[in-house]
């Protein structure tokens, strides 16, 4: 099973938002994320990258 963790992108680096993520959907200049134990995640920004490889997902604000 792929498991993806949720950062969000700041000046000082990245940090994580939601662990186990198994569902991200855009709507409306949101990210909903929510992740292999129910637990759901709002973040009002932009959806970056997705690496499957690495296993993340980027989440930065609206510029």
């Amino acid at each position: 099973m792929c498991e993806l963790n949720a950062y969000v992108s700041e000046e000082g680096g990245d940090r994580l938002f939601l662990e186990n993520v198994d569902t991200v959907r855009l709507e409306g200049g949101k990210v909903f994320l929510r992740n292999l134990f129910g637990e759901e995640k709002v973040f009002e920004g932009l959806l970056k990258e997705i690496s499957l490889k690495k296993g993340r997902v980027i989440l930065g604000p609206c510029r």
